[in-house]
């Protein structure tokens, strides 16, 4: 973060608040978490990083699912997903729908949970993406889940972040 900083990279210090948020909702650190997030969507939004708003906001609908806030979780998790949809980007379409799926049955709404799970399970089936598959079976019959482990967002965030770094040290290296 100190050399994002120093190099005036607004969009590898989002990256940075984006990890650091994750790293806080995996401990269960809801307000941390979402302070962190707010920080990265308030860039992502200068920059008009419309994937990186997207998935801000799907981070902040973890979080406010993680509270039990299913109303706030259900407004910016639909609100991700249509951002999703808008840009293409499937996977990140189904960590959305699943996380709606979650809202719903968490609402006993078991009919809209089952649909939204289905939608999740069908593009993760499509994308051959089995370790997901694996993970939201196993989440979805322990409803009680509460700290959201290692979901997408955080795997994209996180190779952006390695990328960045990367990138860093090869400026810094070539001068």
């Amino acid at each position: 973060m100190e050399l994002r900083t120093e190099l005036g990279d607004r969009s590898g210090m989002a990256s940075s608040w984006a990890v650091l948020g994750d790293i806080e909702k995996c401990r269960g650190n809801w307000d941390e978490a979402e302070r962190l997030y707010r920080q990265c969507l308030e860039v992502k939004t200068e920059l008009g990083d419309r994937s990186g708003i997207a998935t801000s906001m799907g981070c902040l609908g973890e979080v406010e699912l993680g509270r039990g806030n299913l109303d706030g979780a259900e407004q910016l998790l639909t609100d991700a997903l249509k951002r999703f949809q808008q840009l293409g980007e499937t996977y990140l379409m189904a960590q959305a729908s699943f996380r709606i799926a979650q809202v719903w049955q968490k609402r006993n709404n078991l009919g809209l949970a089952q649909q939204n799970y289905n939608t999740a399970h069908q593009i993760f089936q499509q994308l051959a993406a089995t370790k997901d598959l694996e993970r939201i079976e196993r989440e979805w019959h322990n409803p009680d889940f509460q700290v959201i482990s290692n979901p997408p967002f955080i795997r994209i965030i996180h190779l952006s972040l390695l990328f960045l770094c990367v990138l860093c040290v090869l400026c810094v290296l070539c001068g």
